[in-house]
């Protein structure tokens, strides 16, 4: 076996720096999620102008469904196993599931993490981004895909609006709060490699059950960008110093 030389104290100096470093640059899980807004106003009027343009978009979207030839490719390999897996994602993604789903991450995330704080954000981050999508949708009123011109149409029929996916939105908001929860540590990464993943495979889920438009995909996860910094700006910098004043006096 070939002997290695030992290393010098030049290189252990190093290695110890390069640790040390990379220590002094991780913080706490959670941390990320909690700390303040340093631009507030900035992010509050980024999420209006986005909320405008994309409600803009909709209605131009309503009279010139250009994007439905895509739905209808798509809906072609809705068969076999992808097509159970897409129809399982929509209705597992349905708003009561969705519900009872974050409702249990807030309960791990308060258990593990010992901190309700943390778990308060992160599901009113996820709230604050995700409902808002109800109303777009009621106003905007674009009509779902033409079930006539697909081979696999979805039942039950869907009658509500198409403009955004409300699917899409949750799971893009959820990625995103995952984000929030593990900044600045080494599983931020892992946090937004896996929730892009889970917001493509749900879009394109949605879009192959004939439900949606990749335009109404594509919104979603605009409007999840936009709006979950002030989600989390809602809930850091305005709720929360309310609600700790008030227990303290109390």
């Amino acid at each position: 076996m070939e002997h290695q030389p030992p290393q010098s104290a030049h290189a252990r100096r190093c290695r110890n720096e390069r640790g040390e470093h990379m220590r002094a640059h991780t913080y706490p899980v959670g941390s990320g999620l909690l700390t303040p807004t340093r631009r507030g106003r900035r992010v509050v009027w980024l999420a209006c102008v986005a909320g405008v343009l994309l409600t803009a978009l909709g209605f131009i979207l309503r009279v010139a469904p250009f994007d439905a030839p895509a739905v209808e490719a798509l809906n072609r390999a809705h068969t076999g196993a992808w097509g159970q897996i897409a129809d399982a994602i929509y209705f597992m993604l349905e708003p009561v599931p969705a519900a009872f789903l974050t409702l249990l991450i807030l309960i791990t995330i308060a258990a593990v993490l010992r901190s309700v704080r943390t778990a308060i954000v992160f599901g009113g981050i996820v709230a604050l981004t995700w409902l808002p999508t109800a109303a777009i949708k009621v106003v905007v009123d674009r009509p779902r895909p033409d079930i006539f011109t697909l081979i696999h149409p979805f039942t039950p029929a869907q009658v509500d609006g198409s403009f955004p996916s409300g699917h899409t939105a949750f799971i893009a908001a959820l990625s995103i709060a995952f984000w929030f929860l593990l900044r600045g540590t080494r599983g931020a990464s892992i946090a937004l490699i896996t929730g892009t993943v889970s917001t493509v495979i749900v879009g394109l889920a949605v879009v192959s059950d004939g439900l949606h438009y990749p335009t109404d995909v594509l919104a979603s996860i605009a409007w999840a960008i936009a709006m979950a910094p002030t989600a989390r700006w809602v809930m850091v910098d305005v709720i929360a110093p309310r609600l700790e004043r008030y227990r303290k006096r109390s």
